[in-house]
C-alpha cells in the first residue's frame, strides 16, 4: 500500500501542477471573461439560427439559411447527444472552462503518453508542460480554433496507447488507445486526426517489423486484432458525425466539381478537381527557412504587426527612416499573415536532435522519417514532396494549411528528447560512449552558434514581395542616383533592424542550448542526483516555452482593459447591431405575424441556455432574441459589400448570400466565382453613380437569391433591392 502511494505522487503533482498552470495562464477566464477568439465570433454568426431552432424545438434542423444562401449544419453546429464520449471529455477536463480545460488535457495527455513510453513520471511532467505551451496550441486558442486544439490535445496519448500495446501491454495498451482516440475523432478535426493516423501507421508498421525481426509471430496477430477492435470501439460513437460528414464532402470545395471550366474559360485542372486547390492548400504554409522558427521563434520576425509597436528597436533606427521603418512589417516570412511562430521549445529540440542521434529505441526511426517528411510538407513549394502527396497521397488534397502537420513532430519532439534524458540519467540505453555523446552535444552548440552570429544563414532577411519591389526600383533607369542611394540605405536599415530581432532570439536559444547542455553532460558522468536534473530541467523548459507563448497571447493591460480578453457579457455577440441590421429590423418585423409572442418564447428558452449565462443586460437578451425571431421567420437575405465571403458575422442577424466556412457547397463557390463576385463588383464599381435603383436589375444571380437588401456602410440605411425574386422562383 505504501509504495502504491509512493508510485502515486507524481501522477498528482502531474495533474494538480497541469491545472494550476492552466488556470494561471487563463485566469481572467475564471473571473468570467472571454479570449477574444476571431474565429469563436464568426462560429457564433454562422451557428445563431441553429442555435435557436434548437432552443424552441429541442432537435437538430440539420440545415440553416443563415449563410451562403443556404447549407447543411453538419460542420456548423450539430450535437451528437448519443456519443458519450463527449461526457468523457468533460469529466477528464475535471470540469476546467474553455481554454483552461483544453490546456489541462493537452498537458495530461502528453503526461499519459510518457507513462506509455515507460518514461520517469517527473520527466513526463515535463513533456506535459513542453506539449501543451508550444506555440500551437496558444495561437490557435487565441484565434478560436477550438476544436484543432482539443484533437491536438488527444494525439499523444492515442499514439501512447497504440505503442503500449505493440510493447507488452497489450489490454492496457488497447484500453488506452481506444479510448483516446476516440476522444480524438469526437473532437472533430479531422485534419489532426488524419496526421494522427499517419503517426499511427508509420509507427505501427515499425513496431511490427520489430515484432517480426524477434518472431513474435503470435503476439504481433492478437496485438494487430485487438487494436482493430479498439480502432472499431474508438469510432463508433462518432458515427453519425463521420457518416454525415463523409456525405456531406463529397459535395464541398473539398470534393469535385460539376464544371469543367474555370470562370475566365479555361479548363478545370483534372487534378485538382478532386480536391483543394494546389495554391488554396498552401496558402498559409511557410517560406523557404522559415522550419527554424520551431527552435528561433524570431527566425522570420515572429508575429505580423510593425516594427514600430517595439519602441526598443527603435531606438537604433536612423531619424529620417523612423516613420517608414516603423510601418514595417516585423514579420518577412511568407505566409501573408501570422501569429505567431510555431515554436516547440530550444530546449526540447536541443534533446530531441540528441534522441536521435545515440537513442537505441526503433521508435526514433518513424519519428525521424516522419519529421523530415514534415518539414517537407509544411512549406509553400507546390513541387517536391508536396506535390507528391497533394496528387498521389490518399486524401491529402482535402485539407488546407497543411503547415499544421507540424503538430506531429510537437508530439514527438518531446517524446524523444525525454526518452533520450530518461537514458541519460539511467546510464543505459544508448548508442556510443561519453566521447561521442560530447562531441555530439558540441557539434550542436556549435550549430547554435552559428546560427546565432550569422542573420542570414536560414534566408534573406526581406520577404519575396519585399526583394521584388526593392528589386524593380533598382532595376528603373528613370528613378534618380540620390533616390537610389536612399532606397539602399533604407534597405540596409530595415535589414539591420532585422538581423537585431534575428540574433536577439537566436542568443536566447543558444544560451538555452548551452543550459541543456551542460545538464546532459553533468548526466553522463553523473555527478548529481537524476531528479536535480529533473528539476532543473524542468525550470528551463517551463521558462522556455510558456514565455514565447506569452508574447502572443498574454495578460497585459491598456487602460484597464485586456488586450487579449473581452469583458464577461461582451462575448455573448459577435458585434452590437448596427445601423443597417436595426433599419431592416424595422421594415421586416411588421412581416412577421404573433412577432412578440414568438420573441418571447425564444427568449424563454434563451434563459435556460449556458450560452446565454454571462449576458450582461435584459436590453441585450431582448436585442439577441428579437433578431434571432426574426431569422428564424423570414425568407429575405442581404449581401454585404467589401468581403461578404469572409464574413459570418452578418448571419448573426440576418439570412446572407455570404458566410466564413472551410467547406461550403462546391455549387455555391462555382456560383459565386462565375456570378455573384462579378455582381457584387458590379454594384461597388456603380454605387458612387447610383441614380435609382434600376441598377439593380443588373444582377440577375442575387435577385434570385432573394437579396432584398445591400448593406454598404453599417452605420447607413441598407439599400433595398425591388428586384429580390422572393423566397421561391420557378427555373
Amino acid at each position: 500500500m505504501k509504495n502504491l502511494l509512493i508510485k502515486a505522487i507524481p501522477h498528482a503533482v502531474a495533474i494538480v501542477l497541469f491545472a494550476i498552470l492552466s488556470a494561471m495562464y487563463f485566469s481572467p477566464v475564471l473571473d468570467g471573461y472571454n479570449l477574444r477568439q476571431g474565429d469563436i465570433n464568426q462560429h457564433k454568426g454562422m451557428s445563431k439560427e441553429i442555435s435557436d431552432y434548437r432552443l424552441l424545438n429541442g432537435s437538430e434542423p440539420l440545415w440553416t439559411d443563415s449563410m451562403f444562401g443556404g447549407m447543411p449544419a453538419y460542420q456548423i453546429s450539430v450535437v451528437h447527444s448519443n456519443n458519450l464520449l463527449l461526457k468523457v471529455d468533460q469529466i477528464i477536463k475535471l470540469g476546467l472552462p474553455g481554454p483552461i480545460g483544453i490546456l489541462f488535457m493537452s498537458m495530461l495527455g502528453f503526461y499519459i503518453f510518457a507513462l506509455c513510453l515507460r518514461i520517469n513520471p517527473w520527466l513526463g511532467i515535463i513533456g506535459g508542460i513542453a506539449f501543451g505551451f508550444a506555440t500551437i496550441n496558444i495561437l490557435y486558442l487565441g484565434a478560436g480554433h477550438v476544436s484543432k486544439v482539443n484533437t491536438i490535445a488527444y494525439m499523444a496519448p492515442a499514439l501512447g496507447g497504440l505503442i503500449l500495446a505493440l510493447r507488452g501491454r497489450l489490454i492496457l495498451g488497447t484500453a488506452v488507445f481506444a479510448l483516446f482516440f476516440g476522444l480524438n475523432v469526437s473532437a472533430n478535426h479531422l485534419q489532426i486526426t488524419y496526421y494522427l493516423a499517419i503517426m499511427m501507421a508509420a509507427v505501427g508498421l515499425a513496431e511490427g517489423i520489430r515484432l517480426i525481426i524477434e518472431k513474435q509471430f503470435v503476439y504481433l496477430a492478437k496485438a494487430a486484432g485487438l487494436l482493430v477492435l479498439g480502432l472499431l470501439l474508438a469510432v463508433l460513437p462518432s458515427m453519425s458525425n463521420l457518416m454525415t460528414t463523409y456525405e456531406y464532402s463529397k459535395f464541398t470545395t473539398r470534393g469535385g466539381s460539376e464544371l469543367t471550366i474555370n470562370p475566365d474559360g479555361t479548363p478545370i485542372d483534372a487534378s485538382e478537381s478532386k480536391g483543394l486547390n494546389t495554391d488554396y492548400i498552401l496558402d498559409y504554409n511557410f517560406g523557404s527557412g522559415e522550419q527554424w522558427s520551431l527552435i528561433i521563434p524570431n527566425a522570420k520576425g515572429g508575429e505580423s504587426g510593425a516594427i514600430g509597436n517595439n519602441k526598443e528597436l527603435m531606438t537604433s533606427v536612423p531619424k529620417q527612416f523612423k516613420e517608414q521603418i516603423g510601418g514595417s512589417n516585423q514579420y518577412w516570412g511568407e505566409q501573408r499573415y501570422t501569429g505567431g511562430a510555431f515554436y516547440f521549445g530550444a530546449a526540447i529540440m536541443f534533446l530531441f536532435v540528441l534522441g536521435l542521434i545515440f537513442l537505441k529505441d526503433t521508435l526514433k526511426w518513424p519519428f525521424l522519417l516522419l519529421t523530415i517528411i514534415a518539414l517537407a510538407l509544411c512549406t509553400n513549394n507546390p513541387g517536391g514532396l508536396n506535390g507528391f502527396f497533394i496528387e498521389k497521397f490518399p486524401m491529402y488534397s482535402k485539407f488546407r494549411d497543411s503547415k499544421m502537420i507540424l503538430t506531429m513532430i510537437q508530439v514527438m519532439a518531446p517524446a524523444i528528447a525525454l526518452l533520450f534524458m530518461d537514458k541519460v540519467i539511467q546510464g543505459e540505453g544508448l548508442w556510443g560512449v561519453k566521447k561521442h555523446w560530447l562531441i555530439g552535444t558540441g557539434a550542436l552548440i556549435l550549430v547554435g552558434i552559428v546560427l546565432a552570429v550569422s542573420p542570414t544563414i536560414t534566408g534573406p532577411l526581406m520577404s519575396s514581395s519585399e526583394l521584388a519591389q526593392f528589386a524593380e526600383i533598382e532595376n528603373d533607369s528613370r528613378v534618380p542616383a540620390e533616390q537610389l542611394a536612399a532606397y539602399d540605405e533604407f534597405k540596409t536599415s530595415l535589414m539591420d533592424v532585422r538581423a537585431s530581432i534575428y540574433k536577439t532570439d537566436a542568443t536566447r536559444s543558444l544560451m538555452i542550448f548551452f543550459a541543456v547542455a551542460a545538464i546532459v553532460v553533468i548526466g553522463f558522468f553523473k555527478k548529481v542526483p537524476g531528479i536535480a536534473l529533473i528539476g532543473v530541467l524542468a525550470i528551463v523548459v517551463a521558462a522556455d516555452q510558456m514565455t514565447v507563448c506569452q508574447r502572443y497571447l498574454n495578460q497585459d493591460q491598456v487602460k484597464g482593459q485586456y488586450l487579449s480578453y473581452v469583458k464577461p457579457g461582451e462575448g455573448i455577440v459577435p458585434r452590437p447591431a448596427d445601423v443597417a441590421d436595426k433599419a431592416i429590423f424595422e421594415t421586416e418585423k411588421i412581416n412577421v405575424a404573433e412577432f412578440d409572442a414568438k420573441k418571447a418564447k425564444l427568449l424563454a428558452a434563451m434563459k435556460t441556455s449556458h450560452l446565454y449565462e454571462n449576458a450582461k443586460s435584459k436590453e441585450q437578451m431582448d436585442q439577441v432574441a428579437s433578431f434571432g425571431t426574426l431569422n428564424l421567420n423570414t425568407q429575405y437575405r442581404v449581401a454585404t459589400l467589401g468581403d461578404p465571403f469572409n464574413d459570418a458575422i452578418t448571419s448573426y442577424y440576418h439570412k446572407s448570400i455570404g458566410g466564413y466556412h472551410g467547406a461550403k457547397l462546391k455549387r455555391y463557390q462555382d456560383l459565386i466565382s462565375f456570378h455573384l463576385g462579378k455582381e457584387l463588383q458590379f454594384i461597388q464599381d456603380t454605387l458612387k453613380s447610383f441614380a435609382d435603383v434600376t441598377q439593380l436589375a443588373n444582377v440577375p444571380a442575387l435577385n434570385m437569391l432573394n437579396t432584398k437588401y445591400l448593406i454598404y456602410n453599417p452605420a447607413a440605411e441598407p439599400i433595398p433591392n425591388p428586384y429580390a425574386c422572393g423566397p421561391a422562383w420557378f427555373v
